[in-house]
């Protein structure tokens, strides 16, 4: 199950070079594509959490995260072309619950005199990205997509000091 868990990240990464490299070509099946991958990250990682039982950890995410997901998975689908604006809006909201936890966690590497600045300058890049998407997200369209991009490809990549959550 862990290989399959690992094809979500895979292909947002893929969507985020995409949006990157050809923002233009990708902007019309950007909401199917997003989606898509949206619910199955959703679903596959939720049910991992239920098989492995973290509901019984005390500091357990919780299954709600993944829920939301694949709710917002399913309304960009349904949303199609009309869901591009409100993308960059939910991906700028996630970039900064990830900015928090890269946040709290180079707290806690400073507390326990560890070093922590990568960890501060990834926390800072995540804020900086996802508020340049939640603000006019429906002007500068093409500009707007590489920070999706850029958000998918950072919201995915694990740096190896990072404490991997799932």
């Amino acid at each position: 199950m862990k290989q399959i868990s690992r094809i979500p990240s895979a292909a947002f990464l893929l969507v985020g070079a995409l949006c990157i490299f050809f923002p233009s070509h990708v902007a019309g099946v950007l909401p199917f594509l997003l989606g898509g991958i949206m619910l199955i990250a959703g679903i596959v990682h939720g049910a991992a959490y239920l098989r492995d039982k973290r509901f019984l950890e005390d500091e357990s995410q919780g299954i709600g995260p993944d829920i939301i997901l694949a709710v917002m998975g399913v309304a960009f689908l349904c949303a199609g072309s009309e869901a591009v604006g409100l993308m960059g809006v939910v991906w700028g909201i996630i970039g900064l619950r990830k900015a928090a936890g890269t946040i709290d966690q180079a707290l806690r590497r400073m507390y326990r005199h560890q070093k922590a600045l990568l960890l501060a300058v990834e926390a800072a890049i995540r804020i900086v990205l996802a508020l340049a998407l939640l603000f006019d997200p429906f002007e500068k369209f093409s500009s707007h997509i590489v920070l999706l991009g850029l958000e998918l490809i950072l919201t995915n990549v694990k740096l190896p000091q990072e404490e991997r959550g799932r």
